[in-house]
């Protein structure tokens, strides 16, 4: 694909010491030690995603507010060996400042936020640009470092999807590949919703929790190609225009910054209002592509798995550093395996769920 091989070649590594990147990480996680050290010590979150235990550990608690809620979900208890732990903190509440960044401001990825030279088959180093955080992976420890500068950094959106960067690059190891998509079902099976901002992906997505069916994602999720397409929730949170929230009234209770939505888009966290309606996994028996049609009446159209990939791929290795060839692939085997459909989302909203639950149980 096209945009493959673009992100392929803005992200080749200059030459530099190979030694750097983990030389680099080793000296963050020894500042994540300090701040841990002078804070209230280290706070722990155990979460199971995709069949996968991880632990976060922050130093102190004040990230934890900002950065846990949308994985409420899929807290569980303390396990003894996680497969991934990611230490969090923030130079403001633990006092303790990051490390100058020993590379040159063209080393920026100027959209994904790749750090150029500094990532490797082992590390992955990225910089995040609407938040000015820092995330970084060891593949060979399972270890994953987040900073950022302070709380007041933390954009909303960060709040609804966060972390996104570490899960992704992890998880794709591991034959799961976080999307930029919509999922909604029910436990025997649901649909991916595919589409570029402005499709009618977070409308389908947010109308389905006043019906049947349950709600797994509207802007990102997991998916997995093996062994049979599957698709699990990531963070229970929905985003919505501020100006078309009066179209989901049975949702106005469950949203969060009602106080900023003259800069900000609604964000709700479904678990906090409707935690029956989350669901945490289901098989995938088709991709769906909203388009907004203008007319009352939803309607399904089948169209072809080039098209459901064209509607997933861009957009989620635009996003998403770290996404790259195998991405792509696990995108088309999914694509492949799956019935896809345009769904013409008309402006009836109860004919969204409706149509695709009769297509989940015809």
């Amino acid at each position: 694909m096209a945009i493959q091989k673009k992100i392929e070649l803005e992200t080749a590594t200059l030459n530099t010491d190979p030694q750097a990147p983990i030389d680099f990480f080793n000296a963050v996680y020894g500042k994540y030690k300090t701040a841990e050290a002078t804070s209230e010590g280290c706070v722990e979150r155990f979460y199971n995603l995709a069949g996968r235990k991880i632990r976060l550990c922050f130093a102190g608690s004040a990230l934890i507010p900002y950065l846990t809620p949308a994985l409420s979900h899929l807290e569980i208890e303390a396990v003894a060996n996680p497969e991934l732990t990611v230490c969090l903190w923030d130079s403001e509440s633990t006092h303790t400042a990051m490390l100058p960044p020993p590379w040159s401001k063209d080393c920026y990825h100027p959209k994904r936020g790749e750090i150029i030279g500094y990532n490797t088959d082992r590390i992955h180093t990225s910089f995040q640009w609407g938040s000015y955080a820092l995330s970084l992976l060891d593949r060979d420890r399972n270890l994953g470092i987040y900073w950022i500068s302070t709380v007041k950094q933390i954009p909303y959106w960060e709040t609804g999807s966060p972390l996104r960067t570490i899960f992704n690059v992890w998880l794709n190891q591991r034959e799961v590949q976080l999307v930029h998509a919509g999922a909604v079902g029910l436990p025997e099976g649901g649909v991916l919703l595919a589409g570029k901002g402005g499709s009618g992906k977070s409308t389908s997505a947010l109308a389905c929790l006043n019906s049947n069916l349950f709600y797994a994602s509207d802007d990102y999720c997991l998916i997995s190609p093996t062994p049979t397409p599957t698709v699990f929730s990531l963070y229970n949170t929905g985003k919505k225009n501020a100006d078309d929230v009066e179209r989901l009234p049975f949702l106005a209770s469950a949203i969060r910054n009602r106080d900023r939505l003259d800069t900000e888009k609604a964000l709700y966290f479904i678990h906090q209002t409707f935690p029956e309606k989350v669901i945490n996994t289901f098989p995938i028996k088709a991709i769906l592509i909203p388009r907004i049609a203008g007319t009352k009446d939803t309607t399904l159209e089948p169209t072809s798995s080039t098209s459901a990939l064209t509607a997933l791929a861009p957009s989620t290795m635009i996003q998403l550093p770290g996404t790259g060839k195998e991405a792509c692939q696990m995108m088309k085997t999914v694509a492949d395996r799956v019935p896809c459909y345009e769904l013409r989302v008309g402006t009836e909203i109860e004919q969204i769920p409706q149509t695709i639950f009769q297509l989940l149980t015809q």
